[in-house]
Formats: structure tokens, sequence, C-alpha cells
């Protein structure tokens, strides 16, 4: 058994107990907004207890030759194609992603620990990671893709992180239509994830340079994780000691959604 894995029995019953859950959700019970709230809630934990326990730096996805791309069923999407999105325009000479660690205080920042800027050409510079992996979209499709940047972890790792950091926020250039209003893109994910070594902050896709259409000039491709994890358009990326969620979780979408 793989280091760090959890019992194979113990998986089995805690996802057993997870999928319980879910069927309590169609019982009559949740015409109470109240009770209603309260089993969602419930299993939206189960839901993510069962992401940490799945989503391990020793569970790698699948890679697959670099001639077996699909660019035919890679699909741009988001703020691209959606009526009423919006993308913020840099020239690539002005471009910088900005990378950081925060302590937040309910929500607000509270202090920065430290702040880096990198401009795309010093990205270029830093040892590069390629793979050829599956991006797999929650709309039904999937393609396989191969990708170049640079390993996120190491990004991440190249200041000591705090004990108390524990999420990872990515806050991206596409504008996206919300109930709220428009907003900037945004995901998080927990640092464990962050960490795996399949997640890539990619500058090339498929041989090529980034397409706005495919998140340029910097875009995350995590083949461990559903599609809309991979935010394009990246401008932000901050460790923190408190979950913001992202763009889809406030529109109910479950806070884990991996393979």
């Amino acid at each position: 058994m793989s280091q760090g894995l959890p019992p194979r029995a113990g998986r089995r019953g805690f996802l057993k107990l997870a999928a319980s859950s879910l069927l309590m959700a169609g019982c009559s019970r949740l015409n109470d907004s109240e009770t209603a709230q309260s089993v969602l809630s419930f299993f939206d934990r189960w839901n993510h207890q069962a992401g940490l326990m799945l989503d391990s730096p020793y569970r790698l996805a699948r890679t697959y030759p670099r001639e077996a791309v699909q660019p035919e069923q890679m699909r741009p999407n988001g703020s691209v194609v959606t009526p009423g999105s919006q993308l913020v325009q840099t020239p690539e000479e002005e471009w910088t992603l900005t990378v950081g660690e925060v302590r937040l205080a309910n929500g607000k920042m509270a202090q920065t620990h430290w702040r880096e800027e990198y401009t795309l050409d010093q990205l270029r510079r830093l040892p590069a990671l390629e793979q050829t992996v599956e991006h797999v979209c929650v709309e039904g499709w999937s393609a396989i893709c191969h990708w170049k940047g640079l390993a996120l972890a190491d990004l991440l790792r190249r200041r000591p992180l705090r004990p108390e950091s524990r999420y990872v926020f990515f806050l991206c250039d596409d504008l996206m239509r919300s109930p709220r209003g428009m907003e900037r893109y945004s995901v998080t994910l927990d640092l464990h994830q962050a960490l795996h070594p399949q997640n890539v902050l990619a500058y090339e896709y498929n041989g090529e340079k980034l397409t706005p259409a495919h998140g340029a000039p910097l875009r995350l491709a995590s083949p461990v994780n559903v599609g809309w994890k991979s935010a394009k358009y990246v401008r932000y990326i901050f460790v923190m000691n408190e979950d913001l969620g992202g763009f889809w979780e406030a529109q109910g979408y479950p806070r884990y959604y991996g393979f």
C-alpha cells in the first residue's frame, strides 16, 4: 500500500457514509429550508473529507504519449464564450504574476508575510515541467493535452510556508457574471492539492505558445481536478490561512471536485 493512503476498507466505509448522506438530500424533509441547508452542509463536509483522503500526492493522473493529444476535443470555454463576460487584457511585456503568503482575519487581509512578482520571461527561465494528460470538464467532455510550464509546487516552495497556511487562492484576469455582478474568476485549492506534483502553471499548450482561448499567458493545468479548477488567465496566487472558496463554489458547486 502506498505511503500516506488510508486503508482500503476505511476508504470504502467512508465513501458509503458520504453516499448515504447524498441519498438523504432527496427526502421530503428538504422542503424545510433549514433542514435542507443542514443536510447539504453535512454532505459538503463529507465530500471535502473524501477528497482529502482520495486526493494524495501518491495518486497520479494517467499520462499519455505525446502523439495522443486531442486538440479537436479541447473546447475554449469560460470568459471567451460566455455572454457578458470580459477579459482584462495586459500586454505581455507589462504582465506579471504576483505570488505571496498572507494572513486573513474573517476573510479580510490582516498581514502580508511575503509577496513576489514574476514576468513571463522569468517564469520561462525556471525549470520546466512537461506532461501529456487528460483534461476533464464537468460538462461531460474531455481532451488529452500536452502542457509545458513550471510545477506549481516548485513555485510555492521557493519560500518556507507557515504551518497555518492551508489554502492556495488563484485570482484571474477574466471577469464572469454572477448573481452579485461582474467578478474576477477565482479558485481555491487546499495546500496539499496545490502541491500535487502534476499541477502545472502552463504557458504552452500542445507544443505552442498558449493562446487567449486557452488561458494565455498563464493558466493552471491540474489533471487531478475537474476542469473548472484549472484556472485560466492566472494573475495572483496567494497562500493563506482561510478558505475563500471560488467563483463556482459561490454558485453552489462542491468544494472538492477531483478524481
